[in-house]
């Protein structure tokens, strides 16, 4: 690999890093443990989630030699053969993270709450930021699981006309473009064209980027060696792909119901991302609600108002409502 590339890619690793929420972790390193694997969190989802039955492993597309894959929790019990879905979308500053993040706090209450809703729940992974794959690929890969899921919706239960969104941080970000991002912009596997969900009922975002079109908001990310790596190319050559990934570009007067959750001491993504697409989203005209978490740091932290669990029933009660009606 090369120097340029080396340099580019630590970079990332580092930001990746600096974006693990500070509450919450699925994987922890300690002195002398080893980091947790993906096989090993897999086995713990049925203890997380005893309320789900939980299909594992599912792949949705494949690129090159690698497997993307989502896993499934049906409801226990669940009797009705079209269930609505909620996709959850990983953070890990787009170069890290996996799907097994959903055991938050923050997200597994709502899951929870999905369960006695009858409510279908998907967590999926994606490419990862790398000298292969941009942050463009990665939203490309989100589009294409929900396509699948639709592709699917007979065999999973799923109704694919009630459809919903949920992501913290990169996934966060990664969740508002999939919902926002209109899908004929996001090519993906041609084995799944023409699966594009009709419109999403709704979309819940913790703590995200917003807008890369912003200097003020997203200058360290458009600086030239991040920008090589996360939009493939120097920012000044990839304007149409940067605002294809910037939420309040692309949120309008009939775009999916939105809400947005972000703590006023976070210092990785500042509260600003989260003031910025409300503003815009209000000025569009569009369906958008937002919570600013006082005291709350980049995934919250502990001492936070309104509390990690007032967050999660919020957000719970949002999707509920959009999703079962």
């Amino acid at each position: 690999m090369k120097p340029l590339a080396l340099l580019i890619l630590a970079l990332f690793t580092t930001l990746a890093l600096a974006q693990q929420p500070e509450a919450g972790k699925t994987a922890k390193k300690g002195k002398g443990k080893a980091k947790t694997t993906s096989a090993e969190l897999a086995k713990r989802m049925p203890t997380w989630f005893p309320e789900f039955d939980h299909t594992p492993d599912i792949v949705y597309k494949t690129v090159g030699d690698q497997k993307l894959q989502l896993d499934l929790l049906t409801p226990k019990g669940l009797q009705s053969e079209a269930a609505p879905l909620l996709v959850y979308i990983h953070g890990g500053g787009w170069s890290g993270g996996d799907r097994y993040r959903c055991s938050r706090p923050d997200i597994s209450a709502v899951f929870k709450r999905c369960a006695a809703a009858g409510i279908v729940c998907a967590t999926i992974e994606y490419r990862l930021n790398s000298p292969k794959a941009t942050a463009f690929d990665s939203a490309t890969d989100c589009k294409d699981a929900l396509r699948f899921l639709v592709k699917n919706a007979k065999q999973y239960r799923i109704d694919p006309e009630r459809i919903g969104t949920i992501g913290g941080s990169a996934g966060g970000h990664l969740s508002l473009v999939t919902a926002l991002g209109d899908p004929k912009d996001y090519p993906g596997d041609p084995a799944l064209a023409g699966f594009d969900p009709k419109a999403l009922r709704c979309e819940v975002a913790h703590y995200p980027a917003t807008d890369f079109t912003d200097e003020k908001l997203a200058g360290r990310f458009i600086g030239s060696s991040r920008a090589v790596l996360m939009f493939g190319g120097p920012a000044e050559q990839k304007a149409d792909i940067i605002r294809l990934l910037s939420p309040a570009q692309l949120i309008k007067k009939d775009s999916t119901p939105v809400y947005v959750f972000h703590g006023d001491k976070d210092t990785v993504l500042s509260v600003e991302n989260a003031r910025h697409l409300f503003a815009k989203g209000k000025e569009a005209g569009a369906d958008i609600q937002y919570t600013e978490v006082k005291g709350g740091t980049h995934g919250y932290g502990t001492n936070c108002s309104p509390s990690i669990d007032e967050i999660a029933a919020k957000a719970s009660d949002f999707v509920i409502a959009r999703l079962t009606k």
